[in-house]
């Protein structure tokens, strides 16, 4: 199977010159977080943004400096195989698909879980692909603290329990962007609302102050994260687990046993291990 089977066509990109409120503002309108970056009014790709940008980089506001530069891409011919072994070696979730220089399409793990190993035939069940090596946040961490320590170890999701070592909820990195762009969101109203008169220098001033940093209050995580947590269980097959990560579009599903009780995590990730596995 190729790319062009698989990928996704005419995605939705990015253009420099641009700011992170134009991609605000496109995550708004389509509910995506990750985008390929062209210069001007050509496909030529120059770049990739993704909410770890966001997050990671909460005092840049160019877009030009939020993306990642010269991605690795792909080609429609090139073979699934191949961009699983380069999705699961650099930790990518998503690839631009490239055809002289030009966007020709965006291939992510979902577009293989959902035409690939959703439909592949197999028994093998996800207990040895899920992982116990799992982020964990008590639910009273604040969100600047929760943030930080999910960046220091490099993971996009963490656990949220409470006082009684229950799950509770999970956060994402996306959770947090979309908090960000609500909170930027109300600042702008505010603003808007003011007494300041259009075009005036005060107005204007005043927007570039309080836009230029995206800061997260002293609130404890258990504020954004998802309370309604899907789960799946460990003899849960493979194709199973994939075609229900699909149909919910999540990343991950944490694993849980006949109490209920929390005892792992399966990832997108994971999914491609085991795909890789049932190739061979």
């Amino acid at each position: 199977m190729k790319v062009s089977d698989v990928m996704t066509v005419n995605p939705v990109c990015v253009k420099v010159p641009g700011t992170r409120e134009d991609l605000f503002e496109l995550i708004r309108k389509t509910n995506l977080t990750s985008f390929p970056v062209i210069k001007g009014e050509t496909n030529e790709l120059i770049g990739i943004v993704t909410e770890t940008d966001i997050v990671n980089k909460p005092s840049e506001t160019q877009l030009a400096l939020l993306m990642t530069k010269n991605p690795i891409t792909v080609a429609p011919k090139d073979l699934i195989a191949n961009v699983v072994k380069i999705l699961s070696e650099n930790n990518f979730r998503q690839l631009p698909v490239v055809k002289v220089k030009k966007v020709a399409g965006m291939i992510t793990i979902g577009d293989i879980i959902a035409k690939v190993i959703a439909l592949a035939s197999s028994d093998k069940t996800i207990n040895e692909y899920m992982t116990s090596n799992v982020l964990c946040l008590w639910q009273e961490t604040p969100l600047s603290v929760s943030q930080r320590i999910m960046e220091f170890a490099g993971s996009e999701a963490a656990m949220i329990f409470d006082d009684k070592a229950n799950m509770i909820g999970i956060v994402t990195m996306i959770d947090f962007v979309k908090f960000f762009d609500s909170t930027n969101s109300e600042k702008r109203s505010e603003m808007t609302a003011g007494e300041g008169k259009e075009g005036s220098w005060d107005a204007v001033s005043t927007i570039i102050i309080h836009t230029k940093d995206l800061t997260l209050p002293n609130v404890p995580v258990k504020e954004i994260m998802t309370k309604d947590v899907i789960t799946t269980f460990s003899k849960a097959t493979i194709s199973d687990v994939a075609k229900k990560m699909h149909r919910m579009e999540l990343y991950q599903m944490p694993v849980v046993n006949a109490k209920g009780e929390f005892v792992g995590l399966i990832r997108d990730f994971d999914l491609l291990k085991a795909y890789v596995e049932m190739s061979e």
